[in-house]
């Protein structure tokens, strides 16, 4: 037991200052904006895709990257819809942060976010499916949660597990997207799941 409070202070201050000082004063690691993963799908200027950041992907059977500058109206394709990670999602961030802070690998690694993904045949849409998107760096992949996945260095899309290509993937421009969305099947942006 300490005698005096301001002893005590500093012997309880003391290793968290330092563990705080050994942090900063190692390379920062918490963000994901290593040059490797630039060319990535679905990273931006500042690394990952952030935990509140949507975006909207298209992929379609072909041999060749989509080069669309808005959903077709015509045409057979999938799309899906990333939403910002959930609540406890969001809550898990501050952990992966901390610890990012030592290793990168938890980053790396990817995290879970809500998908909803339309089916377009023949300019027809079906049914929205919801699911679960896993994105990771690391390996290179966004995995839906409807049995397909998108390597994100070459935009290959396959069925999950499988190395057969079914066609290639691009993202597209967001609101002009949500409100074709919203247009074809009613939906709206958030909380639209």
């Amino acid at each position: 037991m300490c005698a005096p409070h301001a002893r005590c202070r500093v012997q309880i201050l003391a290793p968290l200052c330092a563990i705080l000082l050994s942090a900063l004063a190692m390379p920062a690691g918490a963000q994901i904006n290593d040059p490797k993963y630039a060319d990535y799908l679905l990273v931006g200027q500042f690394g990952e895709i952030c935990t509140m950041c949507e975006a909207t992907v298209l992929c379609e059977a072909g041999a060749d990257v989509p080069t669309h500058k808005a959903i077709p109206e015509q045409g057979s394709f999938k799309l899906y819809y990333l939403h910002t990670r959930s609540f406890w999602s969001q809550v898990a961030t501050i952990r992966e942060w901390f610890i990012a802070n030592f290793s990168a690998k938890p980053l790396a690694s990817g995290h879970d976010r809500p998908v909803t993904a339309y089916s377009v045949k023949n300019g027809v849409w079906a049914e929205r499916i919801n699911a679960s998107a896993h994105i990771s760096l690391e390996p290179a992949l966004l995995v839906m949660g409807d049995g397909y996945e998108i390597d994100r260095v070459d935009r290959r899309w396959r069925k999950t597990g499988s190395h057969a290509t079914l066609g290639y993937c691009q993202r597209l421009p967001l609101w002009e997207s949500l409100a074709t969305i919203k247009t074809e099947t009613g939906a709206t942006g958030r909380g639209s799941r």
